[in-house]
C-alpha cells in the first residue's frame, strides 16, 4: 500500500513539474512591439516575429482590432489604427494564415506614398547588397 501511495505522489509531482515548465515557457514567449503612434513603424516591421504569434496571442497583446478584414488574397486580417487625430492615421494590418498565425504585418501612413510590410523589411535585412552571377550572361 505504501509503495502505491509513493508511486502516485511521484506521478503527481512529475505532472505538476511538467505543467509548470510548460506554463513558464508560454509566459516567457517574446512578444512583438506594440502598435503606437510614438513607435517607429520600421522597427515594428523589422522586429515582428512572423509565423510565431497566433491569433489569440495577438489579441492578448494588441487588444481587439478596430476592424476585421478579408484581404484580397483571401486571408484574414485585423486592422489597428494609431494616431493623434483623424488626420494623421498610422494603420497596421495583421495578416493571418489559414492556421491563424501572423504571417505578415502591413503598415500605411500619410508619410509614405505606398505602404510597406514586415516581409519586405525582414527580407531586405537578410539580402546582400551585391549581385552574384550564377552563370553566363546572354549571348555567352
Amino acid at each position: 500500500m505504501k509503495s502505491l501511495i509513493k508511486k502516485e505522489s511521484i506521478l503527481i509531482t512529475a505532472f505538476v513539474l511538467l505543467s509548470s515548465i510548460t506554463t513558464a515557457a508560454q509566459a516567457y514567449k517574446s512578444m512583438p512591439p506594440t502598435f503606437s503612434y510614438d513607435q517607429d513603424a520600421a522597427k515594428v516591421l523589422r522586429e515582428y516575429p512572423l509565423g510565431l504569434i497566433n491569433m489569440s496571442e495577438a489579441f492578448a497583446h494588441h487588444g481587439g482590432p478596430l476592424r476585421k478584414l478579408i484581404l484580397p488574397n483571401g486571408n484574414k486580417g485585423w486592422l489597428y489604427s494609431t494616431g493623434r487625430d483623424i488626420y494623421s492615421p498610422n494603420l497596421y494590418i495583421l495578416e493571418f494564415s489559414d492556421k491563424d498565425m501572423v504571417i505578415d504585418v502591413l503598415h500605411k501612413s500619410l508619410h509614405y506614398k505606398n505602404g510597406h510590410t514586415a516581409l519586405q523589411y525582414q527580407f531586405l535585412q537578410g539580402a546582400e547588397p551585391e549581385l552574384k552571377l550564377t552563370g553566363p550572361g546572354p549571348g555567352q
